[in-house]
């Protein structure tokens, strides 16, 4: 039976997320319990003048989890190895990043 009360008391990535591991390029591990992983359909880019990137696999994780995450860190997921590409705090505390899939040397 579906707990409603749980949905719709907890943050999402709490009753959805996941626990990953993120591996630093300069050495040692962070593990983050609440980890949103996202795949969606693809780049794309945005109409006028202005391009953005969008990324096929993203994800969202609180910054105190992994406070020393950097471009070109690694996330195990069970999906595979990916590459952190992006990096975009936000105020309340919450990172997301945009991944590459696979172990990516020069991002």
């Amino acid at each position: 039976m579906i707990n409603f009360d749980r949905l719709l008391n907890e943050p999402v990535s709490k009753v959805l997320g996941q626990q990953v591991t993120i591996r630093h390029r300069a050495g040692g591990t962070s593990t983050v319990s609440e980890f949103d992983y996202r795949h969606t359909a693809g780049p794309e880019s945005g109409g006028g003048e202005a391009e953005y990137q969008a990324y096929e696999y993203s994800g969202a994780f609180r910054l105190s989890e992994a406070p020393n995450v950097k471009q070109g860190d690694y996330v195990d997921l069970p999906d595979g190895s990916f590459t952190i590409d992006q990096i975009d705090p936000d105020d309340t505390g919450w990172i997301e990043v945009g991944l590459i899939k696979g172990e990516v040397g020069n991002v």
